[in-house]
């Protein structure tokens, strides 16, 4: 779409996106969110907040919506629109419905009818298979699924027909969850220029690893799962997950396996403008290994983390870092 484009149009200023700030951005506005409801939960450019009892403090809901896309705007410069729903599904539904800035409230045991002209592929975005079985019935809107009833949805699609029945009529029960229930480290770093070395790679996973590791030892914590993000120029992502048998929390453990993940996921020649390294799974304190290692790489990493605080991240380094 890129060369398309400057092929049409050959003055066309192209700027590099940067994901880091998209990243700290996303941090900013959910610690924004934060004063009006401790039940946030991030949703691909957009939040969810469970407004649940706040109305002591703030008045209606619609009210607070509104003074909150107020204040949004106000603070920094950004337009929002937002839905307000008994479920998930119907706010986000609710909020597509308009453009920004805006809000549309779906009152209760209205649900059905609210969805009813919507297309499911706005409701099942991530499931074609099951887009596709249900278009060979002939059903393609809410409202020609809310024409079946449930054992009738049950015994063409089996479990999936009660969810199905329940969603058609707006009856979502998934709660709004904020990150700190199931706890991340999440570590990032745009690339000064565009690249696909391997080695360069390499030393930015370095440094990531000594960020994602001194967060965990901070907690007390070591992480049985590690996350890699890569992000191509033309925007494409790769993404590659490991789950950890003996969970770590030491720099160099940490980027073994982020090594071996960046090359399983940087295979294509088109250059890469983001890495990121995320650590979850995590669990309290260090697994004991076989050969004792733990007790040893422990005072290692403790005096470590105690000249880096003191002196800054870049006092000890990897001796490849400094090649």
């Amino acid at each position: 779409m890129l060369a398309e484009a400057r092929k049409r149009c050959r003055k066309i200023d192209v700027f590099m996106p940067r994901p880091d700030l998209f990243l700290a951005a996303g941090r900013n506005i959910a610690r924004f969110l934060a004063q009006w409801s401790p039940m946030i939960e991030g949703a691909g450019g957009g939040f969810y907040v469970d407004l649940t009892g706040t109305r002591k403090l703030f008045g209606p809901v619609s009210d607070t919506a509104g003074k909150l896309i107020r204040e949004f705007e106000e603070r920094y410069n950004l337009v929002s629109s937002a839905g307000i729903g008994a479920s998930k599904l119907v706010g986000k539904a609710a909020s597509s419905m308009i453009s920004a800035p805006g809000l549309t409230q779906v009152m209760p045991a209205q649900e059905a009818a609210f969805l009813s002209p919507f297309p499911l592929k706005r409701l099942l975005p991530k499931e074609p298979e099951m887009l596709s079985r249900l278009a060979e019935l002939g059903i393609e809107r809410v409202a020609d699924l809310q024409a079946f009833s449930q054992s009738e949805l049950v015994s063409a699609f089996g479990r999936n027909g009660t969810r199905l029945h329940l969603l058609s009529r707006g009856i979502d029960f998934s709660p709004v969850s904020p990150a700190e229930s199931a706890p991340e480290i999440d570590e990032g770093e745009s690339m000064a220029e565009a690249s696909n070395d391997l080695d360069l790679i390499g030393l930015i996973l370095l440094r990531l690893s000594a960020c994602i590791g001194r967060r965990l030892r901070d907690r007390n914590m070591s992480a049985s799962a590690l996350k890699l993000l890569a992000v191509y120029r033309d925007g494409r992502r790769a993404e590659r997950k490991v789950c950890i048998r003996r969970a770590v929390a030491f720099d160099r453990e940490i980027y073994d396996k982020a090594k071996e993940l960046a090359a399983s996921a940087i295979s294509r020649r088109v250059q890469v403008i983001y890495i990121g390294l995320r650590a979850s799974a995590l669990v309290g304190g260090y697994q004991p290994d076989l050969f004792g290692d733990i007790e040893k790489n422990k005072s290692l990493y403790r005096a470590i983390d105690h000249v880096r605080r003191k002196y800054g991240a870049s006092a000890i380094r990897l001796g490849v870092e400094l090649a």
